[in-house]
């Protein structure tokens, strides 16, 4: 019997898969959340307003169990609720860090330092689909000052917008778990659909430059359609891109 000889880019995709497995993990306690949260806040905000404070207690348990997620490096968890949905007090009930500390919400009085939550990509985006994304790297000033990749689910009630469940992960840490599989792939990086390096065992990249011939509209598209230069592979699940020097 002849066996068909394995494909060039198998071993690339299996490191691929192992990217998308990861990300799994990270996605799943947060889906499990959602209508858990969803129904605590709905029974709260039949009862009257929803103030930061009662955000914050509703968010603590499931957050935490986000945070006892095995086998994922999670730094931090919580919710961002909608301005419509909190009339007062902090929107955002989050516990990050070794020590699960809340969130200090002096972050978001007024002045020049107060942060509009809305403009932010791990907000905006999942406001506006109606879908989970993955925003980053970013360097994340809210909340670790680390760069950072946040995982983010919509949580929707009737059919309304309420905010959106939330998790980050280091990039530090993605790259203690992530760096081994690409072993054997020299010049193997991981890049986001903006072109912009994840992480990379190429010294030339750091996370965060811009790819070489990545485009800022057209993302991996020049370097998808070059001949030779590059071998592209894309997650079918996340906004992912292995880019492999050829």
């Amino acid at each position: 019997m002849t066996v068909a000889p394995e494909p060039a880019d198998a071993p690339l995709r299996e490191a691929l898969r192992h990217v998308d497995e990861f990300f799994d993990g990270v996605f799943a306690p947060l889906d499990r959340w959602v209508p858990t949260l969803a129904s605590a806040l709905r029974r709260q905000s039949e009862r009257g307003s929803l103030t930061g404070r009662h955000l914050a207690a509703l968010a603590k348990p499931g957050a935490y169990e986000v945070l006892d997620t095995e086998g994922r490096p999670l730094y931090g968890a919580g919710f961002c609720a909608s301005d419509e949905l909190v009339g007062e007090g902090n929107p955002l009930a989050w516990w990050q860090g070794p020590d699960r500390a809340l969130l200090a919400s002096s972050t978001f009085g007024p002045g020049q330092a107060a942060i509009d939550l809305m403009r932010l990509e791990w907000y905006r985006v999942p406001e506006a689909t109606g879908d989970r994304h993955v925003a980053g790297p970013f360097v994340d000033y809210l909340c670790s000052n680390e760069v950072t990749i946040t995982s983010a689910v919509p949580l929707l009630v009737g059919g309304d917008f309420w905010g959106v469940v939330c998790a980050d992960v280091l990039v530090s840490s993605l790259e203690e778990a992530l760096l081994p599989v690409l072993d054997g792939h020299a010049g193997s990086t991981l890049v986001n659909a903006n072109g912009r390096v994840v992480l990379s065992n190429d010294p030339d990249f750091e996370t965060g430059d811009r790819y070489p011939g990545a485009d800022p509209d057209d993302g991996l598209g020049a370097l998808e359609r070059s001949e030779g230069a590059v071998r592209v592979l894309s997650s079918q699940r996340y906004p992912f891109s292995l880019v492999v020097a050829a």
